[in-house]
């Protein structure tokens, strides 16, 4: 639930969170620059602290042509991670919408590549999904949803996706209660 504003690490989203779920203890186990393949050192750690919900936001970097990791190594490490928390704990965000004109090493065409893989493994690990990456390219006021750089969140882009996030914790911390 890491966020950027003006360029620096941020936990406005985590923030918001906390507040919308006041009984809830939100941890924030994001880090900047992650990709999937970091992600995987540290997916012990998180099961160790036995959450309810799991928000899997990964893709921004992963898509990006520098360094660049392979759709399947993405699919493969989601798979790993997903498995590894469990499924029924994990809503899983497509990456989201950037701006590819003003950052061309985050393309359209791997945008939609990783937002693919991502819808698949929701389908196929029964896994909650959020699409943000087609919410976002349909809104009316796409530019008010990043900053300058096309790439980080503006305030709106956080309520966009607060919006989103909320049902699907609400659904699936209610999925828990029933399951236990």
């Amino acid at each position: 639930m890491m966020g950027f504003r003006d360029g620096k690490a941020s936990d406005i989203l985590a923030k918001r969170i906390r507040r919308d779920f006041p009984g809830y203890e939100v941890i924030n186990m994001s880090i900047s620059d992650y990709k999937t393949n970091n992600a995987m050192t540290r997916v012990d750690r998180v099961k160790r602290l036995n959450p309810a919900v799991v928000i899997l936001g990964f893709g921004v970097n992963d898509i990006s042509t520098d360094d660049e990791i392979k759709p399947g190594k993405f699919a493969a490490n989601l798979t790993n991670i997903i498995e590894t928390l469990g499924s029924s704990k994990v809503i899983l965000l497509s990456p989201p919408y950037i701006d590819w004109i003003k950052d061309p090493t985050r393309p359209w065409t791997r945008q939609l590549q990783f937002e693919l893989v991502t819808e698949h493994l929701s389908k196929q690990l029964d896994v909650s999904y959020i699409d943000l990456l087609h919410d976002m390219a349909n809104c009316d006021n796409l530019n008010d949803l990043l900053q300058a750089d096309g790439l980080h969140f503006t305030k709106q882009g956080y309520s966009l996706l607060e919006d989103e996030l909320i049902p699907e914790i609400k659904a699936t911390l209610t999925n828990q209660l029933v399951s236990n």
